[in-house]
């Protein structure tokens, strides 16, 4: 990903979101939710510094880290499928340090797409590139091995990298905490 483009697009986003004179921004303290499972999806967040991440539950009850945010790369804030359709969060999401973010409520979020032209390309934008980077992720369980997947994670994250914990990121690469461990001592 052009990180350029990347950071001209959240600056882009920012102000935007400070023409429209939004909510100021809160504090979310380490720990603190976003959103919990089962809530009813009714904001969006834009993050402006921090760390967040987004949990969810498989049939085992085992809970797995889904993804991450943290800006500029992935800045908005949502259990997108509940913001859409309106439904209980089937994720969690959670400060994963104290964390700086705008709340956007979703009929506030419905008028500034419908009336301003520039927010809903942006917000166009935003989704296309949020879609590439899910493929991107889909694509990686489906064709590389753990160490492949542990490579990458760490060449596209460097920072985050050392901001997590060893079984974070074995969650988010859906391996177990051990083989990251013994990867990371093979290096």
């Amino acid at each position: 990903m052009d990180q350029k483009k990347v950071i001209t697009r959240y600056q882009h986003t920012l102000g935007l979101i400070e023409q429209f004179n939004l909510k100021k921004p809160v504090t979310l303290h380490k720990g603190e939710s976003f959103i919990d499972y089962g809530e009813k999806t009714k904001r969006i967040g834009i993050l402006l510094n921090g760390l967040l991440y987004a949990t969810y539950l498989s049939n085992t009850g085992t809970e797995w880290i889904s993804r991450f945010f943290f800006p500029p790369v992935n800045f908005i804030v949502s259990n997108h499928q509940g913001f859409y359709f309106g439904k209980n969060s089937t994720e969690s999401i959670k400060a994963y340090e104290d964390s700086e973010i705008i709340y956007i409520e979703k009929e506030e979020f419905k008028y500034l797409l419908d009336n301003n032209h520039d927010f809903e390309r942006t917000v166009r934008i935003l989704a296309e590139e949020s879609y590439i980077q899910a493929m991107d992720r889909v694509h990686s369980f489906q064709s590389l091995n753990a160490e492949q997947r542990i490579r990458k994670f760490f060449a596209e994250n460097p920072e985050l990298g050392k901001k997590l914990q060893r079984q974070h990121i074995a969650s988010y690469l859906g391996i177990h905490r051990n083989i990251l461990t013994r990867f990371l001592y093979k290096i």
